[in-house]
């Protein structure tokens, strides 16, 4: 799963590139040649660079689903539910806390799930015409993140340690939580996985799930009478030692993961029927793996050498060694950035800063990297799901200039035109671009820099507009079908904006909590 910033002053080009996975070897210099620059005879060598951050997950939205827009509020105990195309709002009660919602794909309805962290339970809730049900499964794991099948038959709960603030290490979240939806027959599963799951997916034929955890891939049968652990696939030959898996994917149709570790000069490749394992040598260590959306090309980035590493899915099994090494000249690259509906690999670092996005056809025999020259150092990228455009979110700072906090490019990437740079009154809290690629918001504003915000932007024309919020944004989103966006705002008794694309009008809702007093207003 990436986010956005912009500017007016000229950035110099200078990069630091390369650490091997033992030292830094030498730094770099405006070409991004490894063999000039510091780090010479007779002196102290620099330390490495730090590792790339995904930072595209911080800037998530909340949830929609067909026309509706759903916001828990933990503290009240319920859920508003907003029709994105009239505005009407709906309150339901959940149950104790709830906090984290998913979208449940269903053809009939508009259906979310809710965790409710206190009660150690789930709601259901199904909206279809003026009617509204809300169900109850119970959920002993509790959790923080939810992970759904494409189907809407399957949902777990389960807790990604990442995001609880100092861990105890004897805290293994090892609990899951398997619901079945099927209507008229769902039913509740409490299983144990690995120790600190870091990703829950499925199978493409819903008959599996996958728990990635640092004791390995903990393998979840989903066609028995009742959901169970039927295996443990190890990832490492070293029985003991430091578990640093960073990147895992899997293949939409389950047959395959994919596993990079920090340090390691290799890609493995695990077959999850039965748990054999090819190992995929790299020139360096890689910094980033992805996986394209039908699961047939992997994305190999080596910032050390600025390489990018081609596998072609399943047929790398077959010869493990012959496979494109791209490299990518006159720029540094450490982290990808897939479209979802496009074979385009959109390339950059976090690491040091750096202006420059590359742009590589991962379809293409021969693929030719492109550059693209932006005005301020990379922070994280959104490309829309055909690769049309991108968001692009700047780092603070350097050339920058103190007048802006932050900045964004609006990126055209099938045309070879200038990106749109534009400085940001407060960092980026939350992305949202839409299916199409023919809108994108970005929400700014925190508790140490109050200049709350929505930003605009309008592709092809690459137009950004400004509006501003009474509130300190959330996260913001878009419903497609109701050809509006939103930004969820804190506020005591629910805060939201809506924007219609095809007007322009803007209006808040606030007090949605209590569904008769609800405020209608732009500024309220």
């Amino acid at each position: 799963m990436r986010k956005e910033r912009a500017v007016l002053s000229v950035l110099a080009m200078a990069v630091v590139v390369g650490c091997s996975d033992s030292a830094l070897d030498a730094a770099g210099s405006i070409n991004g040649d490894p063999n000039s620059g510091v780090g010479g005879s007779g002196g102290a060598e620099p330390p490495p660079p730090p590792p790339e951050e995904e930072l595209e997950s911080n800037y998530s939205a909340p949830v929609a689903t067909g026309k509706y827009v759903w916001i828990a509020n933990p503290t009240s105990g319920r859920v508003a539910y907003i029709d994105a195309t009239t505005l009407e709002v709906n309150v339901v009660e959940a149950g104790n806390a709830p906090t984290h919602v998913a979208a449940i794909p269903d053809a009939d309805a508009d259906v979310a799930i809710v965790l409710n962290v206190l009660s150690n339970d789930a709601t259901i809730l199904r909206a279809k015409g003026s009617n509204l049900t809300a169900e109850s499964l119970p959920v002993p794991s509790s959790g923080n993140a939810w992970a759904v099948s494409d189907d809407g038959r399957w949902a777990i709960a389960w807790t990604d340690a990442r995001r609880i603030e100092n861990a105890d290490p004897i805290d293994g979240f090892q609990d899951i939580t398997v619901l079945d939806l099927k209507s008229g027959a769902m039913k509740s599963t409490a299983l144990t996985v690995g120790y600190r799951p870091v990703a829950v997916a499925f199978d493409s034929a819903e008959t599996q799930a996958f728990a990635i955890t640092q004791d390995g891939i903990s393998v979840v049968s989903l066609q028995a009478a009742a959901p169970k652990v039927v295996k443990n696939i190890k990832l490492s030959d070293q029985p003991v030692g430091d578990a640093s898996t960073r990147d895992v994917a899997i293949t939409p149709d389950g047959a395959h993961a994919l596993v990079r570790r920090d340090g390691e000069k290799l890609i493995n490749i695990f077959s999850l029927a039965d748990g054999t394992r090819t190992d995929i040598g790299l020139p360096a260590a890689p910094t980033d793996l992805d996986l394209s959306a039908d699961g047939k090309v992997a994305v190999a980035v080596i910032r050390e050498t600025s390489q990018v590493g081609l596998f072609s899915i399943p047929g790398i099994l077959a010869d493990p060694l012959n496979y494109p090494l791209v490299t990518i000249p006159n720029a540094t690259v450490g982290s990808a950035s897939l479209a979802a509906q496009s074979p385009l690999a959109l390339l950059y670092t976090n690491a040091t800063p750096n202006p420059v996005l590359a742009v590589l056809d991962t379809s293409a025999q021969v693929p030719d990297p492109r550059l693209i020259q932006l005005w301020a150092p990379i922070k994280a990228v959104f490309p829309a799901s055909n690769a049309a455009h991108a968001v692009v979110l700047h780092e603070a700072g350097g050339s920058i200039g103190s007048e802006y906090p932050a900045a964004m490019s609006v990126v055209p990437i099938a045309t070879d035109l200038p990106a749109k740079l534009m400085g940001l009154d407060a960092p980026a809290v939350s992305v949202a671009v839409s299916p199409t690629g023919h809108r994108a918001l970005v929400a700014t504003g925190d508790e140490m820099n109050p200049k709350y915000r929505l930003y605009i932007a309008s592709m092809p024309s690459l137009e950004v507009k400004k509006v501003e919020l009474a509130s300190q944004p959330i996260a913001a989103g878009i419903v497609a079908g109701a050809e509006r966006g939103y930004v969820a705002q804190k506020h005591p008794d629910g805060r939201i904006t809506f924007v219609d694309f095809n007007t322009g009008s803007v209006r808040t809702l606030t007090g949605f909590e209590l569904a008769s007093q609800v405020i209608d207003g732009s500024g309220e």
